[in-house]
């Protein structure tokens, strides 16, 4: 029918269009609603993060800090092993720097540049290019938006924090002459390790997507976030070892972050003790000004509690506003 009409208009260019039967067809599946649209953006967010499905040039960030970090778990556990061969067991603890505590300490700074690297490919595309408008159109919703980008963060940034810790762990079991007795006097280290990770992550998801979500231009999120590490620790650092005004720490992430790690290893009773012992020092040395700082359980929860929602609060409520 379509060729007849064609051959019978080709010559006269008065003549009307033609239509074509293209075979479009209503949808006849299943509707999900919002359910659905939140796993979407999350799938999608997990894949921008690492880079999935994309060039090389965009897995290259993600993936090169990812190896640093679990390159630096591998010689940790050499070390471990190193002085475990030599000296037993007290030799695999004398060796600084082995333990999964430390690996925390030192990650720390790479786990953070991971997150100002990346972090922004989340939030600035989709406000600089205004995919955002075809994301919040019903059933999505901008809180929708939010906490699937703020969960798929958080989920690569667990990942990140665990991975390493897992090889670290594999390492230091299979260094030992005796894997199963040493597994068997440390599994305690497991949930420790897990439950630090989470709460690490948890706090640099918050302040990354946050830094992620005022701007529009990646490499701005990029900067603001770097500087909200940074500034902070040199601005509190002069404070931090008077007793009388180490309460100005609560500004620094990585006093935060550093003493809850802390805590969750020694324990709120070895916290305290430990808070206790460097009073007494004060009381003592009139004088002595590089004692490290120490907070109390209650004060270091409230602090952590503060830097992990009120970001999250902030991002909510800005998008929430949002005039599409």
């Amino acid at each position: 029918m379509a060729d007849a009409t064609t051959a019978k208009t080709a010559g006269d260019p008065k003549a009307g269009g033609v239509v074509f039967d293209i075979g479009y067809q209503r949808y006849a599946g299943p509707r999900e609603g919002r359910r659905r649209a939140r796993l979407a953006v999350y799938k999608d967010g997990f894949r921008k993060v690492l880079g999935l499905g994309r060039g090389a040039k965009a897995k290259l960030l993600p993936w090169a800090c990812i190896l640093v970090m679990v390159g630096i778990s591998i010689i940790m556990s050499a070390m471990a092993g190193f002085g475990q061969r030599a000296l037993g067991d007290a030799g695999a603890e004398m060796v600084p720097g082995t333990s999964h505590y430390f690996y925390y300490t030192f990650g720390l700074v790479i786990l953070f540049v991971f997150a100002a690297l990346v972090a922004p490919r989340l939030l600035c595309p989709d406000r600089r290019n205004a995919t955002l408008h075809l994301y919040l159109v019903r059933p999505l919703t901008a809180t929708d938006y939010v906490q699937a980008r703020w969960a798929a963060f958080l989920t690569v940034m667990v990942l990140v924090a665990w991975v390493p810790q897992f090889v670290l762990l594999a390492g230091r079991v299979l260094g030992h002459p005796e894997p199963l007795a040493y597994l068997d006097a440390n599994w305690t280290d497991i949930p420790k390790f897990l439950l630090a990770g989470v709460a690490m992550a948890a706090m640099v998801t918050s302040v990354s997507m946050l830094a992620s979500g005022l701007v529009t231009r990646r490499g701005y999120a990029s900067v603001l976030l770097i500087a909200l590490f940074v500034i902070p620790n040199a601005v509190t650092a002069p404070f931090a070892f008077n007793p009388q005004f180490q309460w100005v720490s609560v500004f620094s992430l990585g006093d935060i972050l550093g003493e809850t790690n802390k805590l969750i290893f020694n324990g709120v009773e070895q916290a305290e003790e430990a808070g206790t012992q460097v009073e007494q020092a004060f009381e003592a040395l009139e004088d002595f000004d590089s004692a490290p700082t120490r907070f109390s359980p209650a004060f270091l929860l409230a602090a952590y509690f503060g830097w992990l929602l009120a970001p999250g609060a902030i991002l909510w409520m800005y998008y929430r506003r949002l005039r599409l």
